[in-house]
């Protein structure tokens, strides 16, 4: 009977566990809670800090933040963790990283109160010594950084370091170098796990190749999928560890870097490993078949490197857990390289088979700087000498169209790099070091170090000057300024896009114009009629402004997914009754507001809108100061006796709850009635004490100015 009743128990959990959605079983599994132990309910929060400026004379590192928001994406995607749970920051202060901290262990410590299982995900890619982290010059030391997230009042801790010498920050407790860990097969997991991408005496290396640090690459590879050791679609740390640690010296053991050796410490209370990513059902799917073997490549429509891996031919099907979109993959099997391109949709799998990789010439691999990641920051120099076997210099190119061209007579089959081209209707180079002008239109395959002036269209790979033409430029990456009608590139680092519609896949600049788009970071400004941005780590000014989520946006609707639509009610001194809506960014908001007040000497009704700004204070209080103006209309059946209100509110505001505030404070108000007369127009409102009352001679407007209050709920 008792051996009946765990069959029946444990069937019920496996078809509960199957009837949850994607999410909830990536969160139900971060604890690897096996049956017949109790079921937690899970909640993962995470931390993604990118840092590429150490300060003083350490090189800059260009992978820092990319590297951080990889990890927030799989995380994210496959790791369990909400877009409203994932925190990030680029190039912070030592302040503002201690305060992000602070301000996750709050909201994870109001979740912990609806009982909650809470895992806290902290990662971090940039500089770093023996002693701590470096943020532009200032150190963050691992003791520190170390007590802070212990602090965290999460059930299990997980943090990540990718940078030079991180290996001391494990060693604080005793933390070792060695092969992965293994915690063991069981349900509830309490307690610490911390890995480094190198030891305490070792770089950490990035590269131009897989685009980031090697550590990182491999870790997130690994939670896509190709760490699976045995195929449950369950990617736990110990798989994630093992697959990253293994890939990372191997890869490292030829650079002039060195062998890169990861560490952990880990001290977890309970039996059970952590799974990090759930893949069993993912949105878009990539399986290598069994006869696919060697180093596999899988790139996105952009080019960059996404997944690497080696695969034994004839080994266990893999799958890689990828965003739906086109992928190009090669296979190198040691000898032959092999390509096949793809296209992955959501909710589908694609099986890649060995029938479908075709074979290409082996030159098409030869990529400049390959393999050529010393040390942490150290690339290959994109301003070295060009090979001679590979590029040929005609100082001056006239063309016509490329074919017809003094370029198109060169026979070397060489690449061409002109200082000069004149072209009638259209040019074509791979690199131009000067001056390109066109009547049609110039494309340069490579890199444009000057102008390229046209009246069609520039077309480059990358920009160190700028484009200028009158309807369209395009670029893979710009360090300079695009002008034009349209205006698209996919990375726009420390440039500017000034033209009707302003495109860019990330930005470090500032777009103007009347349409600007970054659909992923924007570091800068977007100043347009309309403004769409992924992540914006600066400001948006114009009519409309949407973004994912942003530190400032001012405008007459501003909207972040992020801070979402906020519904508040209130009273006031001069209405009894308010109602409203906030669209908050990270620090600033908007909202539009109307107010009534039915009856009484100053009845009426108020229409109108603001912009402010937040300062986050202790335990769960905030600052708010804003200025809204209003359209007072004295009566409800008609415009006469109009005023216009202005309002300034300084607000404390307490957060016990996420979509709950409780707030008031003072207010200041200024009302100007156009052309009073002689009436003795009352204010709106019900209380009618004395103020300050101004008024000209004539009578054609009078101003008044009186303190007032607010308060009010905020859902």
């Amino acid at each position: 009977m008792n051996r009946l009743l765990l069959a029946l128990c444990s069937l019920c959990v496996l078809l509960l566990a199957g009837g949850l959605p994607t999410s909830a079983r990536a969160q139900a599994g971060a604890a690897a809670v096996m049956p017949p132990g109790p079921v937690f309910t899970v909640r993962r929060f995470a931390l993604v800090v990118g840092a590429n400026d150490g300060g003083g004379d350490r090189p800059v590192l260009r992978f820092a933040n990319s590297d951080a928001l990889a990890v927030g994406s799989v995380l994210r995607g496959f790791g369990g963790v909400s877009q409203t749970d994932l925190s990030t920051l680029e190039d912070p202060t030592p302040g503002e990283l201690m305060e992000a901290i602070a301000s996750m262990s709050d909201r994870i410590r109001r979740a912990r109160r609806s009982g909650q299982h809470v895992q806290f995900v902290f990662y971090y890619s940039g500089h770093s010594d023996e002693q701590g982290l470096l943020l532009e010059g200032e150190l963050v030391t691992y003791k520190e950084l170390r007590r802070k997230v212990q602090a965290v009042p999460a059930d299990v801790r997980i943090a990540v370091l990718d940078s030079c010498a991180s290996g001391a920050f494990t060693r604080t407790k005793g933390g070792t170098k060695r092969a992965p860990f293994l915690v063991g097969p069981a349900a509830e997991v309490k307690g610490h796990a911390f890995l480094t991408s190198s030891s305490m005496d070792e770089a950490a290396q990035e590269s131009d190749r897989v685009g980031g640090s090697f550590f990182t690459h491999y870790f997130t590879t690994g939670l896509r999928g190709a760490a699976d050791v045995d195929g449950d679609r369950l990617i736990t740390l110990s798989e994630a560890y093992q697959f990253a640690f293994d890939e990372t010296l191997a890869r490292t053991e030829a650079t002039r870097g060195g062998a890169q050796h990861a560490a952990y410490d880990i001290q977890l209370a309970g039996s059970g490993d952590l799974v990090m990513t759930d893949l069993r059902e993912t949105s878009a799917q990539l399986v290598l078949s069994e006869p696919v073997g060697g180093r596999i490549f899988v790139r996105n429509a952009e080019g960059q490197l996404v997944a690497e891996l080696y695969k034994p031919p004839g080994s266990s099907p893999v799958g890689l857990a990828l965003e739906p979109g086109r992928y190009q993959v090669s296979v190198d099997d040691g000898q032959l390289l092999f390509r096949a391109e793809l296209s992955i949709q959501k909710g589908r799998r694609a099986v890649l088979e060995r029938d479908d990789l075709v074979r290409v010439p082996l030159e098409s691999t030869v990529q400049r700087g390959d393999e050529q990641a010393s040390g942490e920051g150290t690339d290959a120099d994109p301003d070295a000498d060009p090979d001679p076997d590979e590029y040929t210099t005609i100082p001056f190119n006239f063309s016509l169209l490329p074919p017809l061209s003094i370029n198109g007579a060169d026979k070397s089959g060489k690449k061409i790099i002109n200082t000069g081209s004149l072209a009638l209707v259209w040019s074509k180079a791979a690199r131009v070091d000067g001056i390109a002008i066109a009547m049609g239109g110039s494309q340069v395959q490579e890199r444009m170090y000057g102008a390229q002036l046209s009246f069609g269209a520039n077309i480059a790979g990358e920009v160190g000057g700028f484009q200028l033409s009158n309807a369209f430029n395009t670029a893979q990456q710009v360090q300079g300024a695009q002008a034009s009608i349209v205006n698209h590139a996919k990375v726009v680092e420390r440039g500017f896009q000034g033209g009707f519609v302003n495109v860019a896949g990330s930005l470090r600049g500032a777009q103007l114009g009347l349409v600007s788009v970054g659909t992923g970071l924007v570091r800068g400004a977007q100043l347009s009629l309309i403004n769409v941005g992924g992540e914006v780590r600066g400001v948006q000014v114009g009519l409309l402004n949407f973004s994912r989520q942003a530190d400032a946006a001012v405008g007459l609707l501003s909207i972040t997914r992020e801070g979402g639509v906020h519904p508040e009610v209130s009273v006031s001194d001069t209405a009894a009754i308010n109602v409203g809506l906030r669209f908050p960014a990270r620090y600033t908001y908007t909202f539009f507001d109307v107010g009534i007040q039915p009856g009484g000497r100053g009845a009426g009704w108020q229409a109108g809108m603001g912009f402010g700004g937040r300062v986050r204070l202790p335990k769960d209080l905030f600052l708010d100061l804003d200025l809204a103006g209003y359209a007072a209309f004295r009566e409800f059946d008609s415009i006469r006796n109009t005023g216009v209100l202005g309002k300034l509110r300084l607000t404390l505001a307490w957060e016990p709850f996420k979509r709950l505030s409780v707030f008031g404070g003072p207010t200041l108000n200024v009302l100007t009635d156009i052309d009073p007369g002689t009436q003795l127009l009352a204010r709106p409102g019900i209380f009618q004490f004395d103020g300050v009352d101004v008024r000209d001679n004539q009578g054609r407007f009078r101003v008044r100015i009186w303190p007032g209050f607010v308060a009010g709920l905020r859902f």
